[in-house]
């Protein structure tokens, strides 16, 4: 068969694409929602993507009715509902008249003929392909119109208003619509493959009763499942459509299949065809504040003559929020700010977590699995800010390294100090940690992973990801993620000057960090009088604290966004609600580490005075006593 075929695949999400060029997944309901899942939305030309909370997948068959190619024949499957066009044997199917499968891929995809030569074999003695009628007695219904009657979230008057545009529209169609609604078999799902004249009559009668139906439905006090009426509605027009054509076309049906396992294989492409610099953040919407003050003072230190395609990997982060990101390079012509979902990805959903961190920590992993064509990807940590073009870092000549990285100097205290690993991971000490539990050779090599410059052309010719995910699923770990990838990348880092991740001090700059080598405390000094970048890691946060190092940059970035008064009365409403409000020093809340801490403090100057050897001595153990506290508080929550 040489005639043309294009079977669209609605996605309203990041998932998985069916791997052939007859199938095009189309973002249904983009007009509504500004992730990036992969592939175009069905917000452009002449359109209704912003019905799609009403319409399901209704608002993709509009732009194809009005926006597709000139192909012969055009389809209709959802992300991970397809017809089945293998038909040499009949599969099990459950209840609900479908045949389950695991998850996508070649094997599915075999199994079920989708590929363009199994579906253009059908459709040279077919002109409609349609799913397999469903009993809708196996629900306990009598029949279709009994079953919507007895459908969950469901109302008859709805339907029945429906079927009175129907037929006030198409008087020809009351027989088909009386055995349609007696009948218990019904196509269900709104799958189809049609010929393009049967399709664009099919569509100009489904939309002409779409629009008339509109004038008569309301919406009022409908739940977000129950607003879907529109799309439940079509499900039953299309039986009603073609009980009445049963005749003047050969029409073929088809089981029907459903995928358990929801996962994605797509990718994010570059934005910019020229002088693309990709930048990821990760965050939720508890840190959107932070991140828009990362993103403005990227574009405050961005150069005209570079292209900035930001991409936010995010974790419920809200869409009032994203709206308000992406007013905040909605102006440049050369930043794009675009977002994905990063529960995109099963693995991320069963993952450790510890203190304040979440499962989006881990976001930083699947880097290498987004991005499919781009050789280099920057990540920087939400709680940062930049003081220098972040374009500059692209220059970097990576050759065989996985990454570029600032060195850990907090790690390399945690070793000093012979700090203890959570008891997680067997309460040992950092040296031997990164030793035997991370099995580095050389632990001083440990690097800082808020920001990191990734070699994607390398991880893809080794299949580094793999690597990744392998090590994510064997043990949990001390710092999550960022252990992860120092124990993959190991040998393969190439290190950036200090001033790139710049720590601002959590409060206690000057009482860490001068216990470290001189070499390297007198390196953190020196970093710090010319910072590109600062990282607002520990829970000093600027935000709760602007007494903090380096507090000022983040306040005079976010003085440029729309959080800016939010955070300010947050932080006169915190100082309020303390009956120490006289005090200078602002409030802050304070974790229990940090509670710890301020105890012991004013023993340890009286006992332990700064410079004496008995501090020096004592140092080593403190971290130590914290992980006991640790274990106590827990055990008496």
């Amino acid at each position: 068969m040489s005639k043309s075929v294009k079977i669209f695949t609605c996605h309203h999400k990041e998932s998985a694409f069916l791997k052939d060029a007859v199938f095009q997944p189309i973002h249904v309901g983009k007009a509504n929602n500004p992730n990036d899942i992969g592939c175009p939305g069905d917000d452009t030309g002449d359109n209704i993507s912003f019905k799609n909370p009403y319409y399901c997948e209704l608002t993709a068959h509009y732009w194809m009715w009005k926006n597709a190619g000139e192909n012969d024949y055009l389809g209709l499957m959802h992300y991970r509902r397809h017809l089945s066009f293998q038909t040499e044997t009949e599969l099990q199917e459950d209840n609900w008249g479908v045949v389950v499968d695991k998850e996508i891929n070649d094997a599915y995809q075999k199994k079920h003929g989708l590929n363009e030569q199994a579906i253009k074999s059908l459709l040279t003695q077919h002109d409609v392909l349609l799913p397999k009628q469903w009993d809708v007695r196996k629900a306990g219904s009598r029949d279709n119109y009994d079953h919507y009657r007895k459908s969950q979230d469901l109302f008859i008057e709805d339907y029945q208003a429906a079927i009175d545009v129907l037929l006030k529209q198409h008087p020809e169609y009351y027989g088909a619509v009386k055995e349609y609604n007696e009948s218990p078999f019904g196509y269900y799902t709104n799958m189809f493959v049609m010929k393009r004249r049967i399709f664009e009559q099919y569509s100009e009668w489904l939309f002409g009763i779409m629009r008339e139906l509109e004038e008569v439905i309301s919406l009022q006090n409908y739940t977000q499942q129950q607003c879907r009426v529109f799309g439940h509605i079509s499900e039953r027009l299309l039986g009603i459509y073609f009980t009445h054509h049963k005749n003047e076309w050969v029409i073929k049906e088809l089981q029907r299949t459903f995928v358990q396992k929801e996962s994605f294989n797509g990718g994010v492409k570059p934005w910019f065809s020229s002088k693309n610099h990709p930048i990821v953040i990760c965050f939720d919407n508890n840190y959107a504040h932070s991140g828009g003050a990362l993103i403005q003072s990227i574009v405050n230190n961005a150069s005209s003559d570079k292209n900035y395609d930001i991409l936010i990997l995010e974790n419920g982060v809200s869409l009032r929020n994203k709206e308000r990101l992406l007013k905040l390079v909605e102006s440049r012509q050369n930043v794009y700010l675009r977002f994905f979902n990063v529960n995109a990805f099963d693995e991320i959903k069963h993952v450790h977590t510890r203190a304040h961190f979440s499962p989006a920590t881990y976001a930083r992993l699947f880097i290498p699995k987004i991005f499919v064509e781009q050789s280099k990807v920057l990540f920087i940590d939400a709680d940062t800010v930049v003081n220098d073009d972040v374009a500059k870092l692209f220059q970097t000549e990576l050759g065989d390294n996985l990454i570029a990285a600032v060195k850990d100097i907090v790690m390399e205290g945690f070793v000093r100090f012979r700090a203890i690993s959570d008891h997680h991971t067997g309460a040992l000490e950092a040296g031997e940690y990164l030793r035997k539990y991370l099995g580095m050779r050389n632990p001083d090599d440990y690097f800082q992973a808020g920001l990191i410059l990734f070699n994607l052309e390398k991880m893809r010719e080794e299949d580094t990801y793999s690597r990744l995910i392998k090590v994510l699923t064997e043990k949990v770990y001390w710092f999550l993620d960022q252990d992860i990838m120092n124990k993959v990348f190991e040998g393969r880092v190439h290190f950036l000057p200090l001033n790139w991740n710049v720590f601002h001090g959590n409060g206690n700059t000057y009482e860490f960090f001068p216990g470290l080598k001189f070499s390297t405390f007198s390196r953190f000094l020196e970093a710090r009088r010319a910072p590109s970048m600062v990282h607002f890691a520990g829970d000093q946060k600027p935000w709760d604290n602007p007494g903090v190092d380096f507090a000022e940059l983040y306040w005079a970035a976010l003085g440029e966004t729309p959080w800016y008064e939010e955070r300010v009365k947050n932080l006169i409403s915190k100082r309020l609600r303390d009956s120490n409000v006289h005090h200078e020093s602002p409030v802050v809340r304070l974790s229990k580490e940090e509670r710890f801490r301020r105890f012991l403090k004013p023993y340890v100057k009286n006992v332990l005075p700064v410079g004496s050897k008995r501090l020096k001595y004592a140092s080593k153990y403190y971290f130590r006593a914290l992980f006991f506290y640790r274990r106590i508080f827990d055990f008496l929550k």
